[in-house]
């Protein structure tokens, strides 16, 4: 019965430590870019159109009234929803070759339902 008790201890702390150790190189560790790229395309392309066009009303109706973000921001809302649903298809069917290096998303914010307005990346 000791034995058991101290080999179950002995297993605990391998496992916590183990834990410890790892948590310590978590900063080391990143997502595969390929993986982090299929992902993104997916977001993009399922939320594209019905994300981007209440966002950009708000942020339109915020910078230039009401008026404005329900006439232009509806549409161009559409139009950032259209783009960032094929950016997002295009993202999905070309996230197994390898990225060039330095591959950035195409849109920022790099995710539909990231705070800010839609933009091409610089």
């Amino acid at each position: 019965m000791r034995k058991t008790r101290v080999m179950y201890t002995m297993v605990l702390l391998v496992v916590l430590g183990s834990g410890f150790v790892t948590a310590a190189n978590a900063e080391d560790l990143v997502a595969p870019a390929a993986a982090e790229k299929a992902v993104r395309g997916l977001a993009n392309a399922g939320l594209g159109l019905g994300v981007e066009i209440p966002k950009t009303i708000y942020y339109d109706t915020l910078e230039d009234g009401p008026l404005y973000g329900l006439t232009v921001g509806v549409l161009e809302g559409l139009s950032w929803g259209i783009a960032r649903t094929l950016v997002g298809i295009y993202e999905v069917v070309t996230f197994p070759f390898p990225a060039p290096e330095g591959y950035r998303p195409i849109l920022t914010p790099a995710y539909p339902y990231q705070p800010g307005k839609t933009d091409v990346a610089d």
